[in-house]
């Protein structure tokens, strides 16, 4: 039986391929075999290369579809397929910001319907080590509607469907995006050929065996740290209660550095009314995993700290009168909390909420060593690159949208260089040499990161990636949650993508991007910055009613807040002997920021005064 002519898992049923006069089609079949294209009424002729591969460009004339996409060999083999739209297609790529799906985004969102003719092309997790690969091991294409819906990046879907309804065709999505990832993981080895370092690492992971005798050593050491706390979890006679306030942090209610295994329980009134209905416990976020029950019954469990606690408590477990929460909960490296600011009630589909805040009684059942640091395969140089971006590059795209930054907080200084060769090392391998980036500058957030002003430092850096050409970088500082690495308002960081995209990759004259710091001049009681707004009306402020966010440095260096007052479109920012201004160079800034009328803000800055 010959075999059958195999096309890759990017254009299979459903795929959506990139309008217009030159669009790639590739894959393989017998070395040296002719082969015939049949899409949109038109025929075209390639040939397999001594190795069985084959590459073609086509014209995507007509938009919509479905259009059906035949390749037929001379020996009369053929493959079909069936369901093919034209459209625009975007690479949707980065780290947990990027990969974060509708699920995780639906209490903000609970009315999204999905749009069918967005198709996500959804890539598992593979690190390789060894060499590039030619195919994804597991992909697919899904219509971003029903349950594949909740599965779709919330960014990528957000930001796929303002285009589809702008542009009235289909379009593609292709989500290579993984949680954790630093930007070494998603570039080749020849971009990182001066960072030696990241090379070794890469050589070896590459190493027959390496990958499966660390899991297994690691996997020991975890699962000895779990069950050590169930041991003594069990063989621990009941231990004293004490009080803490939650929301909170536990270090700061005498947990200083704890490790190991708490207990916590509260009892809370259910008035008669609400008894026996159903209704969603909120309970924010936790670290690091927890099971939680109410009245015995387990009503959900979470493995790790980032994840909202959002559980449901089904009918008639609630009773009249007293009723009785009690959480498990594991702390991994001494940062536990329940995380301040964040929801802590139990909730009824008519609206009433029943508060959980306030004193909770809690037992240390279980003190340990802090669980083993884990080594994740997919955050280490080159591995998410040769395992799910090389197979993408044959396939013609529209842009790029990059969501990424976080996990290069601990060496910051690195990312300006890092960043920009990685776009330059994606256009080499898509052969597209003026594919176009729509970078999503880190918002803001005070929780679970480094600290130190390291974001700032990643801020800069993307901020500065622009100076390539066909570089777009997004503002996102007021879209960020200050207690959450993953903020759910990702239809407002998609719907700034968009606006950049219709600048860079549509051509379009629109505003796109907030106030950019054109001069200054230096005055007897400080210094006057000014703007062009892009819209040509005056400076505005997001949250609050003064500009908080200016800090100035003398000669020492030390940088200190500083009064600053708005006039039309300048800043005046007062001090003596200013030798350094920074606006907005902190993690965390969210009040008193810059913008436009158009809602856009000002990208963070830093300036020597000359």
């Amino acid at each position: 039986m010959s075999q059958p002519i195999k096309l890759p898992k990017l254009l299979q049923e459903g795929c959506v391929l990139q309008r217009g006069e030159k669009t790639r089609i590739w894959g393989w079949y017998k070395p040296q075999a002719e082969l015939e294209v049949t899409f949109q009424e038109k025929v075209y002729r390639t040939k397999c290369d001594a190795e069985g591969t084959f590459e073609t460009e086509i014209s995507c004339e007509k938009t919509g579809g479905p259009y059906v996409l035949s390749i037929k060999s001379e020996d009369g083999q053929e493959t079909v397929v069936k369901e093919v739209y034209v459209g625009d297609v975007f690479v949707c790529s980065g780290q947990s910001n990027m990969e974060l799906p509708i699920t995780r985004v639906r209490e903000m969102f609970p009315d999204e319907p999905g749009n069918a003719m967005v198709h996500q092309y959804k890539v598992e997790e593979c690190p390789v080590f060894t060499g590039a690969l030619k195919e994804h091991k597991e992909a697919g294409w899904n219509e971003c509607v029903g349950m594949p819906l909740e599965e779709t990046t919330a960014l990528g879907y957000f930001f796929g469907d303002r285009i589809q309804k702008k542009e009235q065709v289909p379009v593609g999505i292709i989500n290579i995006s993984k949680g954790g990832t630093p930007v070494e993981a998603w570039m080749s080895e020849e971009a990182l050929a001066d960072y030696p370092e990241f090379l070794e690492v890469k050589e070896r992971f590459a190493q027959d065996g390496y990958i499966e005798n660390l899991l297994s050593a690691q996997d020991k050491k975890e699962n000895a740290w779990h069950e050590l706390l169930s041991k003594k979890e069990a063989e621990t006679e009941d231990a004293p209660w004490n009080i803490l306030e939650v929301p909170g942090w536990f270090d700061k209610q005498g947990l200083e550095n704890f490790s190991g295994l708490l207990h916590l329980k509260r009892t809370f009134e259910v008035p008669k009314e609400l008894a026996g209905k159903s209704a969603i416990l909120k309970m924010g976020t936790l670290v690091d995993s927890d099971r939680i029950f109410i009245n015995g019954e387990k009503v959900g469990e979470t493995g790790y700290c980032f994840p909202p606690r959002i559980y449901p408590v089904p009918k008639g477990l609630l009773k009249a009168g007293e009723n009785e929460i009690f959480i498990r909960l594991e702390c991994r490296d001494g940062k536990g909390r329940i995380t301040p600011d964040k929801p802590c009630d139990v909730c009824f589909e008519s609206g009433e909420k029943i508060s959980l805040r306030g004193t909770w009684d809690y037992q240390v059942r279980v003190v340990s060593e802090q669980a083993p640091t884990l080594t994740f395969i997919t955050r280490q140089p080159t591995g998410m690159y040769q395992g799910m971006v090389a197979p993408c590059t044959n396939m013609t795209v529209k842009g790029v949208l990059w969501y990424q930054g976080e996990s290069n907080e601990w060496y910051p200084e690195s990312y300006e260089d890092l960043i920009q060769k990685m776009i330059l090392d994606w256009r080499a391998h898509w052969k597209q040499e003026e594919l176009p980036f729509i970078v999503i500058q880190l918002p803001a957030c005070g929780m679970d990161n480094r600290g130190d002003g390291a974001w700032a430092v990643i801020r800069e850096a993307q901020k500065n990636a622009a100076e390539l050409p066909d570089v777009a970088v997004t503002v996102n500082l007021d879209l960020g949650e200050y207690n959450d690495l993953h903020p759910l308002n990702k239809k407002g960081v998609a719907h700034r993508a968009y606006l950049a995209s219709r600048k860079v990759m549509y051509k379009e004259e629109i505003i796109s991007e907030g106030p950019k710091l054109i001069s200054y001049e230096k005055t007897a009681d400080g210094v006057e910055f000014i703007f062009d707004t892009q819209d040509g009306q005056p400076l505005e402020i997001v949250c609050g009613n003064s500009v908080n966010e200016f800090e100035i440095a003398k000669a020492d260096g030390v940088f200190y807040p500083t009064k600053a007052e708005i006039e039309d479109t300048k800043v005046k920012v007062f001090g003596e002997e200013i030798k350094k201004v920074r606006y907005a160079w902190k993690d965390s800034p969210l009040d008193g920021l810059l913008k436009n009328k158009e809602g856009l803000l000002t990208a963070p800055f830093e300036i020597e005064i000359k």
